[in-house]
């Protein structure tokens, strides 16, 4: 790594590996002789906000809560430390939550971050100084203890410093295809990824600050790298331009063209500076979601075009929706209905009992031999 690139300035929520003497006399002095207690204030923290956070979404992506909610319980916990009454908690959580406050009275740092964890995931965490702080541990494998302290440099978690990085975890991690984003290319200089997920859903990635900041640090080279790749497949290509054609994009003609307009406009780009342009990040965040958001109603509009001529069977007699009385239209969307609330409450049993599968067996492991 460069000198120029370990200088720069941290990233939006970027972990720090360079951790200066000063927090580390910090942590020594207040948080590590009492590394316990500070533990079990996190934990008494995350405790009471499990309930009110498990009614506000109690599944995330068709998975129970806590799983895939590392991002809500964190801001949750740090908010929530800020004015928690140290009197309402237990005797050893509350002598946590003093040295937490010296700590941070003594000018000691306390940062939310995201990044590489493990090259398996990508997780955020907070850094404590000195120490890496994850209120959230239990959000992949919820039978795993629910806050985990570590010095930081032991707990393998690093910065994304490049696309092919985040390509890397997030097709283990969410297990996506992963393709250079040759269809869109004035986007692609910020967004240059797009992502195909397991069950056909469709998305450029990665517009967040973070990733939006990584590739704007760089004057746009971390999205050429991964934009000089072989193109997509010519049917996946036409797939998206079908999808895109009716909201008047200027697509290319295939692939081929995309990736070089693509390359053209990084370097274009570049020359004019558009990477030290203030305000582009929350526009380039804006366009990306309206682009998501027709990708998925245009897929949704395909697939019922897709569908046969509905008709409805009832006593062996098929009969042609169309051509059915208001009366009888009433009655079957009533069914409908039923039929449809029928089968929300089916998925949640079953992702009910996966989540009782998983708090049982994390039961049986806090259980006494």
């Amino acid at each position: 790594m460069s000198t120029s690139r370990r200088l720069r300035p941290l990233l939006p929520n970027e972990p720090s590996l360079s951790l200066s003497a000063a927090e580390r006399a910090l942590t020594e002095q207040h948080l590590l002789p009492v590394l316990a207690h500070v533990e079990a204030c996190f934990l008494a923290v995350r405790l009471r906000l499990d309930p009110e956070l498990r009614r506000l979404q109690p599944v995330k992506l068709g998975k129970p809560y806590p799983l895939g909610q590392c991002l809500e319980i964190a801001r949750a916990v740090k908010k929530q430390l800020r004015g928690v009454d140290r009197d309402t908690l237990p005797a050893e959580a509350a002598r946590g939550l003093s040295a937490l406050r010296d700590f941070f009275g003594a000018g000691g740092s306390f940062r939310l971050v995201w990044g590489d964890l493990r090259g398996q995931f990508f997780q955020n965490a907070f850094q404590l100084g000195s120490l890496y702080v994850d209120v959230a541990n239990d959000t992949v494998v919820p039978s795993k203890p629910k806050v985990e302290i570590l010095p930081f440099e032991a707990a393998n978690f690093v910065p994304i410093t490049s696309f092919t990085q985040f390509r890397q975890v997030a097709a283990d991690y969410w297990q996506d295809q992963i393709y250079p984003n040759h269809v869109l290319p004035e986007l692609a200089p910020h967004c240059p990824l797009i992502h195909v997920s397991p069950t056909g859903g469709i998305k450029l990635h990665e517009a967040t600050k973070y990733m939006l900041a990584l590739t704007h640090a760089d004057a746009f080279r971390p999205s050429e790298a991964v934009l000089r790749d072989v193109p997509m497949p010519a049917a996946l290509f036409n797939r998206i331009c079908r999808l895109l054609t009716a909201h008047g994009y200027n697509l290319p003609a295939d692939a081929a063209q995309g990736r070089r307009l693509a390359l053209q406009r990084c370097s274009q780009f570049r020359a004019k500076r558009l990477h030290h342009q203030p305000g582009t990040a929350p526009q380039v965040i804006a366009a990306v979601q309206q682009i998501n958001r027709q990708l998925a109603q245009a897929r949704f509009a395909q697939r019922q075009q897709e569908k046969p001529m509905p008709t409805l069977k009832i006593d062996d007699v098929e009969y042609d929706l169309d051509g059915l009385s208001d009366a009888a239209k009433a009655q079957l969307q009533s069914i409908q209905f039923v039929d449809q609330e029928l089968a929300r409450l089916q998925r949640q049993i079953a992702v009910m009992q996966t989540a009782r599968k998983s708090y049982l067996a994390a039961l049986k492991a806090a259980l006494p031999s």
